[in-house]
């Protein structure tokens, strides 16, 4: 019996091509915690970002795996307040990054109406490291804190990798700041000559390249999605194999393989696929319906 569903975003519940939730997939995840499914996310974005770009408008999650696992949480129900979003799509220049806590509503999926079971921010030498390399080669870098994420510059390398996900443009601060508080991903933007002189600096941390092909997902070694689900799933007292999970990216296939059922989008990448035990529909062709059917019908063959 499948009693949590680990919902990846970009590519999976969201499309790349129009950034816009389709509605089906809405009612798919209505529907799983309808049937008495638990709905999680599991994504290398920042909370802030979901909050920003309005990625769960209409849908409740009862866990978050953020930043490919280092930074995971609960919510507690009885704490959660009414999300305040604007409605609609927005513009870059509408998105606010920093969020004012005395201004602002908390949307119910901030940590602070839950319980932060894992956060493993980057050791302050290998974060040395990268600064280094960018004081030395100049590169754009995304740093992510706690509450909080910017960037060192913007050029044209990160406005695409940015537009790739439809996401806005993050507030510009020195490198200095990076060493103020602790970092839980950084995203650096590389040329291949690049990648493998920062993979040579930082060996305790650990890389995913980005659908772009030009950008990567930093995190400390040994953090992934799988270890968020894994400190979501001691919480909450539920195996793996009562798990299921749902991808399309690099950072999706560990957690495919790990989960009681994995499910791979049919626009997946081959190695999502290979490790799938189910292969859906591409997205824009109903797939996370689908892909949440297959799991609910699997659940009502366990009852008989």
């Amino acid at each position: 019996m499948i009693k949590i569903i680990f919902f990846d975003i970009d590519g999976t519940l969201r499309p790349f091509e129009t950034g816009i939730i389709p509605e089906d997939s809405k009612a798919a995840v209505r529907r799983a915690r309808e049937a008495g499914v638990l709905c999680a996310i599991a994504t290398g974005r920042h909370w802030v970002e979901i909050y920003n770009e309005g990625l769960v408008e209409d849908m409740y999650f009862d866990a978050f795996v953020t930043l490919d696992g280092g930074y995971d949480y609960i919510l507690h129900p009885e704490k959660a307040r009414p999300v305040f979003q604007k409605q609609g799509a927005r513009k870059p220049k509408d998105y606010h990054f920093l969020i004012d806590e005395a201004g602002i509503p908390l949307p119910y999926f901030d940590p602070k109406n839950g319980e932060v079971l894992l956060q493993e921010a980057i050791p302050g030498e290998m974060v040395e490291n990268v600064l280094a390399m960018a004081e030395e080669s100049t590169f754009p870098i995304l740093f992510l804190e706690e509450r909080r994420l910017y960037a060192n510059f913007v050029n044209d390398a990160l406005l695409h990798c940015l537009s790739e996900i439809k996401s806005g443009i993050p507030p510009i601060l020195p490198l200095s700041e990076a060493r103020k508080n602790p970092l839980y991903m950084l995203i650096p933007v590389l040329n291949e000559a690049q990648v493998e002189e920062l993979e040579r600096r930082i060996p305790d941390c650990h890389l995913v390249r980005w659908s772009d092909g030009l950008s990567f997902d930093v995190t400390k070694r040994n953090i992934s999605k799988v270890s968020g689900i894994e400190a979501i799933c001691k919480a909450l007292g539920i195996q793996r194999e009562e798990c299921a999970a749902i991808g399309d990216g690099w950072n999706d296939v560990e957690m495919l393989s790990h989960v009681g059922m994995g499910i791979a989008m049919g626009n997946a990448k081959e190695e999502c696929k290979a490790v799938a035990n189910y292969i859906t529909a591409p997205i824009l062709e109903g797939g996370l319906p689908q892909a949440v059917d297959c799991i609910l019908e699997y659940n009502e063959t366990q009852k008989k």
